[in-house]
């Protein structure tokens, strides 16, 4: 096989010297080691390999100087040698061809290429013996001027080593575009099986909503007609259980509610019945709605409104949903004795409607998160209320429909400040449908 050959390997990473003493030890080269170019320079001189094959970046003597040194040297010179290196600007292969290296080969590297860069110079070292003409050439690169020692039939191989170089990689590429190209049908099947899967799902999440919605009605009506008009015939403990079921039942008729909502966002079938409404009217109808429950938790509403706002165009069932979730949010985060602040400003061009509470405030890190479906923070409600996770969320898909945007300001033991704005647009405009 290769019986009688020397490499000499110049490698001061262990691992990559080890890699090449094995390939080269499968193929029967004898395999010497060196860590730097300086302690190769001195294996040389000591015993001359057939070949050399060595790292370009190294400490002390890098491969650059190595190779300068046994091509300086009469009785080297003739001695065939690879650079193996991670680098690929062409100042790189000037740099090679000044040093008079014979090959370059880029690391990675495969076997293959490897053992075809041996065999093609030691088939090739009685060539290169009878084409010595011993003249240089002169050439001028990046606004630099060259002086090449190489014999033209090294340079001839380091420049075709170089292209093969460029050719191996061209088809690596390939070969992961190729890949890639199968990755990107693939998804494109999988998304196309996942948006048929999520069409069912909103389908038979709509269906079973529809289905709960009606008895949960019934349940949340009754339970709360036996509460008020029977409260004197019931005892304490029977008071206390028609409250837990009044209360259980409006919580899942809101979640089944949100659910719905939900449904139309995704499929996009959430419609704006844009129409010129009176905004103070809406706000009233939300205060007159929350005021037991703020109440029950003695907790005052203070609100600040303008009421020479003038009528403007947006979807009024849709921004009381908006108010009521904001409203509602801060009454369960707020303490007893405590005050919610609801204000707005007004302005030809748009409308900030704003509900600050002097809760727990939110922490930092949760708040990118709030407006996410079925997300809830750190923070407990300070009345143990329950909540579906999805308020925040439409809140916000419902607002952005209108053209306007929701935020939040909060620190931590001092409360948060939820806000929202609606361009004031005086002129009808046509229903706006989710996208």
């Amino acid at each position: 096989m290769a019986t009688g050959i020397e490499i000499l390997v110049v490698e001061d990473s262990p691992t990559q010297a080890l890699k090449l003493k094995y390939i080269l030890e499968k193929q029967e080269y004898t395999v010497r080691l060196a860590v730097n170019g300086r302690e190769g320079l001195e294996a040389v001189r000591q015993r001359r390999p057939t070949l050399v094959i060595s790292d370009v970046l190294m400490p002390e003597m890098d491969g650059y100087e190595f190779c300068t040194a046994i091509k300086t040297d009469e009785e080297l010179k003739d001695l065939p040698v690879i650079l193996l290196t991670t680098l690929s600007d062409p100042q790189d292969i000037i740099r090679g061809l000044e040093s008079g290296a014979d090959n370059f080969l880029n690391k990675p590297y495969s076997e293959e290429a490897l053992l075809s860069r041996i065999k093609y110079i030691l088939i090739n070292l009685d060539v290169r013996s009878r084409m010595r003409t011993g003249m240089g050439i002169e050439i001028y690169f990046a606004n630099k001027k060259h002086y090449l020692t190489s014999e033209r039939i090294q340079i001839i191989d380091l420049l075709l080593s170089t292209y093969e170089n460029a050719v191996e990689k061209n088809a690596e590429l390939e070969k992961v575009n190729k890949q890639l190209r199968s990755m990107q049908e693939e998804l494109e099947k999988n998304n196309e099986q996942l948006k048929l899967l999520n069409e069912q799902k909103n389908m038979l999440l709509g269906m079973a909503a529809h289905d709960l919605r009606n008895p949960l009605y019934l349940i949340e009506g009754y339970s709360e007609f036996l509460g008020k008009d029977n409260a004197d015939n019931l005892t304490e403990e029977q008071h206390t259980i028609i409250s837990a079921i009044q209360s259980s039942s409006s919580f899942m008729v809101q979640m089944i509610n949100d659910l719905l909502d939900v449904q139309k966002i995704e499929t996009g079938k959430l419609d704006l019945n844009m129409q010129q409404a009176d905004f103070n009217a809406v706000l009233d109808t939300v205060l007159e709605r929350v005021a037991f429950t703020a109440d029950k938790k003695g907790i005052d509403l203070s609100v600040q409104r303008v009421e020479t706002l003038p009528a403007f165009i947006f979807d009024p069932a849709r921004i009381e949903q908006v108010i009521s979730n904001l409203i509602d949010n801060a009454i369960k985060f707020s303490f007893k004795g405590s005050v919610i602040e609801i204000s707005y400003q007004y302005t030809e061009q748009d409308l900030v409607f704003s509900v600050r509470d002097h809760g727990p405030g939110i922490p930092e890190k949760e708040i990118g998160s709030l407006f996410r479906p079925f997300n809830t923070t750190s923070v407990k409600p300070t009345g143990n209320e329950r909540s579906t996770g999805l308020g925040l969320a439409i809140a916000q898909n419902i607002v952005v429909r209108h053209r306007g945007r929701i935020w939040v300001e909060s620190e931590e033991g001092k409360g948060s400040t939820f806000s929202f704005s609606l361009p004031v647009t005086l002129t009808e405009t046509a229903p706006v449908r989710a996208r």
